[in-house]
């Protein structure tokens, strides 16, 4: 008998072939299970591919177990020698034990990591918009594949990234997914998977190469659902005409996903084409910087800005990222008065070099918001930049928060959602959006959204204290605590366990959180909410005051969103501070 037909004889005593069978049968089972379980766990389908990788990975292991043991009324024994003339002990070993314990380590690894892959992909799923039809006008641009072997052009691909999204915003009839959310999604699912996560019908990909002032870009159109390509197009030009390159690939996506381009559309898209090549490459560091969402890279991002616009004082884009940047420094060690003049001046040159340009209105916006006070200019604005750019999430976010503030729930919600659509991966948006469910009482929509969130990020600060900001309004003391201590130890959170203390009863304990921030008017927003929950009136409205001097932007809060400070509606001073505002003074709970 030649070495084949002896592997086969000897698989056929050590019952392999018989393990194999029972192997494949409840394979075949489990898939079919899955198959009928899935749907009406609301599982995606797609969640199957990861059935499939347990069974595969499993079957090796099946082998190699039946090769080495046989299952029988004693158990699990060693499988006999071939030659059982001199019959010896099957029983296990210390050996055996270590093996099967592998083998056992070895499963529950493959079963636990394919699970959480499920759980994970599932809640990518979850997030996706599904109280809606998806927009067919509606596209998502894939971030760009780097292709330069340089890992110092990596802000250049980031950055034509953004401005291929922005290019596309400008188009006033397509809904553009944000940044944010393009990049979290995992493209290695799929184009349809990629499509139903983001609720988009398109979407493009490509990628970029530079060599010196040489770029080329390739970019490809596909239709989400049916992962067909139904437009490409690669350009190779100058550097000095990338932005032309932008403003060409709006023009064909537009046109073969028959969207129509307004007048307004074809007046910022040839506006957009007016900046310096140098300047628009240090445009692109700073936003490169920007996206750090860094004290550090605010910063940096506006001394690049500053020193571009010193020798090139035409371009608006890079007046509106300026005034951006400020704004984002307005909470920050820079004095206030200074970051938000310094906000106002940016903007207002943007607007002067490009009334066409959203990013301009919105950074005009936040200044008369912020620094002034003047919302019914800042509406105006805000709204201006919508028409421009529908597609402007943070336009969609600070106008939800206008009309939270202003205590009108339900158009807030309504804006609130529509940042999420537009940015359905971005756990700040919907972090928000759970607050703005909270805050209108419809709690169950609140634990979904953060839920949503937890998902993906467990320790996520905002969901945590959306969390336990409704527990706390439940009555939930110890869920909320415990929600809220989670999050303590990070100096921008650490109020809210001082207000939950305060709500349980816990007075010492508040009173600890209160006095471990300075008592000075840099932290006076926790303090006011910190003792308006302890009720300590006069406490809370020396802080009041303290913040209303120093123009503290989230001092207009106090009195229509947050909640501690809302339950002294009834002292006269904290109506007459209130009245000063000109926004609702809104009790809690609502009436």
């Amino acid at each position: 008998m030649n070495w084949f037909g002896r592997l086969i004889s000897e698989l056929r005593r050590r019952r392999v072939f018989r393990m194999t069978a029972f192997y494949i049968i409840g394979s075949w089972v489990a898939l079919q299970a899955a198959d009928l379980l899935f749907p009406a766990l609301d599982i995606d389908e797609g969640a199957l591919r990861y059935i499939w990788i347990a069974i595969v990975a499993g079957f090796p292991l099946t082998v190699f177990f039946s090769w080495r043991y046989d299952i029988g009324p004693e158990g699990i024994t060693r499988t006999p020698p071939a030659d059982d003339a001199l019959p010896e002990s099957l029983s296990l070993r210390k050996t055996d034990y270590a093996v099967l314990l592998i083998l056992v380590a070895i499963a529950v690894f493959t079963v636990s990591t394919v699970t959480q892959h499920v759980i994970d992909e599932q809640a990518a799923i979850d997030v996706a918009p599904k109280t809606r039809d998806i927009n067919p006008l509606s596209v998502a641009v894939l971030p760009l594949e780097n292709l330069n072997p340089e890992t110092t052009e990596q802000y250049f691909v980031a950055g034509m990234h953004d401005s291929l999204i922005s290019s596309l915003g400008r188009v006033s009839a397509l809904q553009v997914t944000s940044r944010t959310s393009a990049r979290r999604v995992n493209t290695s699912q799929g184009i349809p998977r990629v499509g139903r996560t983001l609720g988009v019908a398109s979407v493009v990909e490509g990628s970029v190469f530079r060599d010196g002032n040489l770029v080329r870009i390739s970019i490809k159109l596909i239709d989400a659902a049916s992962d067909q390509h139904i437009w490409s197009e690669t350009y190779e030009q100058p550097f000095d005409n990338v932005i032309a390159i932008q403003a060409s690939v709006a023009r064909s996506v537009a046109r073969v996903i028959e969207a129509h381009l307004t007048a307004v559309d074809e007046e910022q898209l040839t506006r957009s084409l007016q900046i310096r090549p140098a300047t628009f490459e240090a445009y692109l560091r700073a936003m490169f910087q920007f996206h750090k969402e860094t004290q550090e890279g605010y910063q940096r991002g506006i001394e690049i800005l500053e020193e571009a616009l010193a020798n090139d004082p035409t371009s608006a884009l890079a007046y509106a990222a300026l005034g951006q940047g400020y704004m984002e420094l307005v909470h920050s060690v820079l004095p206030k008065s200074e970051a938000a003049t310094r906000a106002m001046v940016a903007a207002e040159k943007a607007l002067e070099l490009d009334p066409t340009l959203a990013e301009a209105h919105l950074a005009r916006g936040l200044y008369q918001w912020y620094g002034e006070w003047n919302f019914e200019a800042a509406e105006a604005s805000i709204d201006r930049a919508l028409e421009l750019n529908p597609s402007l999430a943070d336009a969609w976010y600070h106008r939800a928060w206008f009309l939270e503030l202003r205590g009108d729930d339900g158009e807030a919600i309504v804006a609130g959602e529509k940042t999420v659509e537009l940015s359905p991966l971005h756990n700040f948006y919907r972090g928000w959006l759970a607050e703005q469910y909270r805050d209108a009482g419809e709690y169950d929509k609140a634990m979904n959204m953060v839920q949503s969130v937890l998902d993906f990020n467990p320790n996520d600060p905002l969901a945590l204290y959306a969390l336990g900001n409704v527990r706390l309004e439940q009555g939930h003391y110890d869920e909320a605590i415990t929600a809220h201590e989670k999050i303590a130890h990070l100096p921008f959170w650490s109020f809210a366990l001082g207000q939950t203390y305060a709500w349980a009863g816990q007075t010492d304990k508040a009173l600890e959180v209160a006095q471990a921030f300075e008592h000075t008017t840099h932290y006076a927003l926790p303090l006011i909410i910190i003792y308006s929950a302890l009720d300590d009136n006069d406490q809370a409205v020396y802080w009041m005051e303290q913040a209303r001097d120093a123009r503290i932007p989230w001092y207009l809060a106090m009195f229509p969103w947050f909640t501690a400070p809302r339950s002294l509606h009834e002292d006269p001073r904290v109506q007459a501070l209130a009245e000063e505002t000109g926004l609702p003074l809104v009790p809690f709970p609502k009436r």
